[in-house]
C-alpha cells in the first residue's frame, strides 16, 4: 500500500480527481530511531503501509473469514544499516520524525 489511508491524523491529498485523507508519514521518509542510548539509535526508511486484518469480517458459504482493509496502523521499514526489515507502528514513526 503506497499510502496510509483514513488515519487518526490525515492530511489531504488529491487521488484520482477524489479529496482524501492520507497519512502524515509517506513512503520514503527517511529517519532515526530514538531510544535513551544514542549508540543504539538506528536510520530508518518506511517502505510500505500494511492493511490491517479484520478477524471474522465476511461471511462465505456459511463461514466466517478474515478480511483485509485499508488504513491499517503498521508500516514495514527497512534499517539502513544492516538491511534487516521488520514492522514498527505509525504512531512510533510520527514520534521518532517528529523528535528528530
Amino acid at each position: 500500500m503506497l499510502r496510509q489511508y483514513r488515519p487518526q491524523r490525515f492530511r489531504y491529498e488529491t487521488i484520482g480527481g477524489v479529496l482524501r485523507h492520507v497519512g502524515t508519514i509517506p513512503i520514503g521518509t527517511i529517519f532515526r530511531s530514538t531510544r535513551l542510548d544514542p549508540r543504539f539509535t538506528r536510520k530508518l526508511i518506511v517502505e510500505a503501509w500494511l492493511p490491517r486484518e479484520i478477524g471474522a469480517g465476511r461471511v462465505r458459504n456459511g463461514r466466517y473469514e478474515n478480511t483485509f482493509a485499508v488504513g491499517g496502523h503498521l508500516a514495514q521499514v527497512r534499517d539502513l544499516s544492516n538491511g534487516r526489515r521488520f514492522m514498527l507502528a505509525d504512531h512510533f514513526i510520527r514520534f521518532c520524525v517528529d523528535h528528530d
